[in-house]
Parts: structure tokens; C-alpha cells; sequence
């Protein structure tokens, strides 16, 4: 092959790599606003959190909260629903207190969705509410924060 004909072959073997396995650490938070909302083109790395200790060092803020779906959306690289978490207890942080109201997305492990809404394959940790210890990192909307890894959130007894 000559390299007129190589050098878009190997972009294009670097551009969908990238894309596939991971290439961006940071969220995109865009407002969905009747489908006119942006559609990431990099993929969101998720790291895998096993443990409460790894979540806990990893996140910003660890609350305990009672958390509840909202009507809202958000699309940072697929359409997310959002929660509302009235917190009632801090263990990490200081970006809150007991009685705050603040806004979540459910992280996905699902890369890119093409504007479409994410999936769970392992089910939405939040979808049942309740209340829920939230392993939490900021995101670029100062108002919303995201669970720091795929299912970052503990059931957590009433009360």
C-alpha cells in the first residue's frame, strides 16, 4: 500500500481505538432540551470500585441520603436520569450538610449511547429509591454530581 492510502487507515484504527476502549476520564454534562442536546463523541473510563474503601477514596463527598427520582435529564455521553438526594448524613466532604438538597446522575458503565438514554446492565442502583450511602464526584454542572463509579451507591436502612 502506498501511504496516501495507509495514513487515513491507521487515523481511523486510532480514532474508533481510542473511542472503544475508553479515551476520557471527564464527564460532558449537556442539557437535554426536546433532542437538540449534544452527543459526546469520547467515551466516558470508568474505573471499577469494589470495595466501600476504594469508593470512599476515590470520591469527593460520601453521604447517606434519601434519594428520589426527578423529571430532569442529562446527557453527558448518553441520556441520564437525575435524583435528588436530601442528604442526612456526611462522612466525607465538606461540599454539604445534613438537610441539603442536591442533583445525582446514576453512573453507567455503558461507554456511549448515541443520545440515547443509558443502560444498566447490572440494574440501576437507584432506580428503587430510598435511602442510599452515595459515593459522589462533582461534574462540570456545579449542580450535579455523579456516582464515582458504576454502582457507587449502598442501600442503606431507613431511618
Amino acid at each position: 500500500m502506498q501511504w496516501g492510502r495507509i495514513a487515513p487507515v491507521v487515523a481511523l484504527v486510532v480514532v474508533l481505538g481510542g473511542t472503544l476502549t475508553g479515551c476520557d476520564s471527564e464527564s460532558r454534562v449537556q442539557p437535554v432540551d426536546g433532542g437538540r442536546g449534544l452527543t459526546s463523541v469520547a467515551c466516558a473510563a470508568r474505573i471499577e470500585l469494589e470495595t466501600p474503601a476504594e469508593r470512599r477514596d476515590a470520591a469527593d463527598l460520601v453521604v447517606d441520603a434519601d434519594v428520589t427520582k426527578t423529571d430532569r435529564t442529562v446527557e453527558p455521553q448518553g441520556i441520564y436520569e437525575v435524583y435528588e438526594a436530601t442528604v442526612t448524613d456526611v462522612t466525607k466532604g465538606d461540599a454539604v450538610t445534613p438537610g441539603d438538597t442536591i442533583q445525582l446522575i446514576s453512573t453507567s458503565g455503558q461507554c456511549e449511547t448515541s443520545g440515547e438514554p443509558v443502560e444498566y446492565p447490572e440494574g440501576d442502583p437507584l432506580a428503587a429509591e430510598g435511602t442510599f450511602r452515595l459515593y459522589l464526584s462533582p461534574t462540570e454542572d456545579d449542580d450535579l454530581w455523579e456516582l464515582v463509579a458504576p454502582g457507587a451507591a449502598e442501600p442503606r436502612p431507613a431511618g
